[in-house]
């Protein structure tokens, strides 16, 4: 073997040696490339968690910035959230430190760096392979040395949420297979911001509604208090209004009847024996026409206000009105229970039960062809309860209370704004051939002034 062809082998062997270090830093950068790109998808991973359980946009950023250097997948993240007029919100960032507050001021001062500005307003991505020499007014391009930057636009419908750049490698800068995983990240993570911004302005509107409707509430329970109040005084004043001109009544018209016929009965008894029986005959006919009136007028008074009532009191009012009752009304049986005492009913309430009993047994009158009735007013759980009962032809409450187009269902509804304006609660119920019951119910708690 000659010196020629220990020189060619030793060329062959040199070149195969040089090929298979090659191919052992070809492997090696696969081997490389696949690590990263594994930690970049174990980052994103990490972010879609993020994305999915992170509703607060400052603990979003801060938690996708940590998760995409944590596996060393970047050396740098920062991301800066905008308003929709461009105006920085928040920030954050990982592997930047204390450096990054002079991005956010320049920002604010109008002085944007490239990258912010070309994503922003031109490009939505953009890579940047030697940021040191690029960017020279990047208060953190120093930080890039050896290394290229990524920068996405976070932008979703339209809406531009914020910037997103990251710090890798040269050799990855450039790769396709990178700038799509990034863009997904960047695309997921815009989608989380605005699914953020559409949940906060879900509950942004059920607050405003939620305000709304309890304003309304206020306004319609301050509203119903005023009825109740403007409904109360002219129940008082209705009151007071039949008080007097039963007063009136009585102290009028009801003793000049009853001189008129005392004055009457005197001529007569002058006159009996001094002239003939057939003159005084109209006079004689008078006499019982005026005791009439009179009756009349003592009714009229009792229903309007009867003195029973502030003489004696409730019980006994009861009492004389079932008795007036069962002398017109005598083909109908009635049973009085009463299981209280005088002094145990509130003095506001007296007119009320009265008022109740009085509107109910007319109306058993006038329309339930009944053949008994019931009347209850006892003492039950430390509530004063008032039941009266008939086994007449019942009716539909329902059609009656809402058409309020009759007098039987004005009645009923008298009856039930006197029982609720006292503090009381008030039922009827009632089926057509089923009879009728009229229920009123006061706590002694709850007892109002009427």
């Amino acid at each position: 073997m000659n010196d020629t062809s220990i020189y060619n082998e030793c060329l062959e062997l040199a070149t195969r040696v040089e090929g298979l270090k090659n191919r052992i830093a070809q492997r090696r950068e696969e081997k490389d490339k696949i690590s990263h790109l594994n930690a970049v998808l174990s980052s994103i991973r990490d972010v879609s968690r993020l994305i999915i359980k992170e509703k607060d946009p400052q603990s979003l950023i801060q938690g996708i910035c940590s998760s995409l250097i944590e596996k060393r997948s970047f050396h740098n993240a920062w991301i800066v959230l905008v308003d929709e007029h461009g105006r920085v919100t928040t920030g954050s960032e990982a592997g930047l430190g204390a450096d990054f507050q002079k991005i956010l001021q320049k920002i604010e001062n109008d002085r944007m760096p490239r990258c912010c500005h070309m994503v922003l307003s031109e490009d939505r991505f953009l890579v940047t392979t030697n940021p040191c020499r690029e960017c020279l007014n990047c208060p953190v391009s120093y930080m890039y040395d050896g290394r290229g930057s990524i920068s996405a636009r976070l932008e979703h419908d339209g809406r531009i949420y914020g910037i997103l750049t990251v710090s890798v490698p040269i050799a990855y800068s450039q790769d396709p297979e990178e700038h799509e995983l990034f863009k997904d990240v960047a695309d997921d993570i815009a989608y989380a911001l605005h699914s953020i911004d559409v949940e906060r302005d879900r509950k942004r509107k059920e607050v405003a509604l939620r305000e709304a409707r309890d304003k309304l509430e206020r306004r319609v329970r301050e509203r119903t208090r005023d009825l109740e109040v403007l409904s109360s005084r002219l129940l008082n004043a209705q009151e007071a209004e039949r008080k007097r001109i039963a007063a009136d009544l009585h102290d009028g018209i009801g003793q000049c009847l009853s001189a008129v016929k005392f004055m009457v009965e005197t001529v007569i008894q002058q006159l009996d024996g001094k002239v003939a029986r057939q003159a005084i005959k109209s006079l004689d006919a008078l006499v019982p026409l005026l005791q009439e009136s009179s009756e009349e007028i003592r009714n009229i008074i009792m229903n309007l206000r009867p003195s029973i009532l502030d003489d004696l009191g409730i019980l006994a009012t009861i009492g004389w009105f079932c008795r007036q009752f069962t002398s017109v009304y005598s083909h109908i049986r009635l049973t009085k229970t009463i299981e209280i005492e005088e002094d145990q009913v509130p003095e506001t309430l007296k007119i009320i039960i009265f008022r109740i009993v009085q509107e109910a047994m007319n109306n058993i009158a006038k329309y339930a062809d009944a053949g008994a009735v019931s009347i209850y007013l006892g003492k039950k759980d430390n509530a004063l309860e008032l039941r009266i009962e008939d086994n007449g032809r019942g009716f539909s409450v329902d059609r009656f209370m809402t058409s309020g187009s009759s007098a039987l269902a004005f009645g009923l509804t008298g009856m039930k704004e006197r029982a609720e304006l006292s503090g009381g609660s008030f039922r009827i119920t009632s089926s057509p051939g089923k009879g009728t019951r009229v229920e009123a119910r006061w706590g002694y708690s709850c007892v109002r002034s009427y």
